[in-house]
């Protein structure tokens, strides 16, 4: 094997090396922002609930039996709530996350929405919020709202 052999076989493993390090550090990196975008949504999620009221999940939860402040509070942190589930519907309809992570927060979504006080909180604030409208319409179809089903049992 020549010098000019040996230095083009360097050179060509230098560049496989180069490229195979690029590779790693852009995949740590996809890694890493994902993992700070799942954070930061779990971070506003736990500020919402920290800030609502201990009974909130209770059936007989009733927001008119807050006084004023607590009242105006609550329905300011479930349109916070409303507005995260909505991001995480457009994000999920645009392929943004992965359908495990989908899976997961549409679990919680359901959960919350079978409680008394987030159907209260909806009906609220739906009245002066508009959700763009596939949201709403997975809201309305996809959970579990047992008062908009007492509504339709006498519908023609």
């Amino acid at each position: 094997m020549s010098l000019g052999e040996i230095t083009q076989l360097v050179t060509i493993i230098g560049v496989l090396i180069t490229a195979l390090a690029l590779l790693f550090t852009i995949h740590s990196f996809k890694k890493q922002l994902q993992l700070n975008f799942f954070a930061e949504y779990t971070r506003r999620y736990q500020e919402i609930i920290l800030n609502l009221p201990e009974t909130i999940n209770q059936p007989d939860f009733n927001f008119d039996a807050l006084d004023s402040s607590s009242r105006d509070k609550s329905l300011r942190y479930m349109r916070a709530y409303f507005d995260l589930c909505s991001e995480e519907y457009f994000l999920r309809r645009s392929d943004h996350i992965g359908r495990k992570t989908w899976q997961e927060w549409k679990a919680g979504m359901e959960f919350a929405f079978s409680k008394t006080a987030f159907q209260d909180a909806w009906d609220i604030l739906s009245k002066d919020t508009i959700y763009y409208g596939e949201f709403s319409e997975f809201v309305e179809k996809n959970m579990d709202f047992p008062r908009n089903k007492e509504k339709q049992v006498g519908t023609p």
